[in-house]
């Protein structure tokens, strides 16, 4: 079995929107709020929830024990494997945006 091809392969089968809700949790060091996701991805309600159980059901997130409604990668593996098809050059906008998201929703600098 070749896991580094497995995994690559599960993350393709993702529909769009949830895959790129992955590319955010990837920057976000401790797990996402799902409030963050939701402004991030300008999502309806509805959307969010569906993209987080297919990432959820697909093992690829998992929620954060002792946060309710954090997520965060079932794997380290799986969390550098999405920053490396993200790219160098997309990663500090991506970081940018994450943590702006991050700050406006959970308050603070």
């Amino acid at each position: 079995m070749n896991e580094p091809q497995d995994t690559r392969e599960r993350l393709a089968r993702l529909s769009g929107s949830a895959r790129r809700m992955l590319d955010y949790v990837a920057v976000l060091e401790g797990g996402a709020r799902y409030a963050v996701l939701r402004h991030l991805a300008r999502a309806t309600e509805e959307d969010m929830v569906v993209d987080l159980r297919e990432v959820v059901e697909a093992g690829i997130l998992a929620v954060v024990p002792g946060q309710p409604n954090t997520y965060d990668f079932a794997d380290g593996a799986l969390r550098t494997l999405v920053l490396a098809e993200a790219g160098a050059e997309r990663l500090p906008k991506l970081r940018a945006r994450a943590e702006a998201a991050r700050r406006r929703v959970e308050g603070g600098s």
